[in-house]
């Protein structure tokens, strides 16, 4: 007999079992998903130092031969002064350079979602007031091919 339950606890072995199953069936229904979670993502970042420090970079993972954009970060001291720009020209070259061709980010609009439309990235979701107030925006943008890449 099948019952259903609720609940608001912290229930991690639900999410576990959940996940597992979710991630076995993307790995079943597309090959990209399985290679993506065993072996084809590829961790690309550039960073910035002051002195030995980390002050801030840019990180994204190489995969489905796109670079998704996970973090850029720079303190309110380092921004308006073109390392951003930096930064992301840097990850987009490296990224590039691997054959990779197509960028993904996702930002909110108290973020940089107006860093990236100026460096050519087009909107292609949005959700408005999520979180409430703001809204979420899912970016991408072509790379011009490098003559490197392989």
């Amino acid at each position: 007999m099948l019952t259903i339950q609720e609940g608001t606890e912290e229930s991690a072995p639900y999410k576990t079992f959940l996940q597992e199953k979710i991630r076995a069936y993307n790995d079943e229904q597309s090959p990209h998903h399985a290679k993506k979670r065993h072996t084809a993502v590829r961790p690309v970042h550039v960073m910035v130092f002051e002195e030995e420090h980390i002050v801030g970079g840019i990180y994204g993972e190489i995969y489905w031969d796109w670079l998704e954009v996970e973090f850029l970060y720079l303190p309110d001291s380092l921004r308006t002064q073109g390392l951003g720009s930096q930064l992301l020209h840097r990850i987009e070259t490296l990224a590039s350079q691997s054959g990779i061709d197509r960028v993904l980010v996702t930002t909110f609009s108290f973020q940089a979602y107006a860093f990236y439309k100026k460096h050519g990235y087009e909107t292609v979701g949005v959700i408005a007031d999520y979180p409430p107030g703001f809204s979420q925006y899912t970016l991408v943008k072509q790379l011009v091919p490098s003559s490197g890449s392989a």
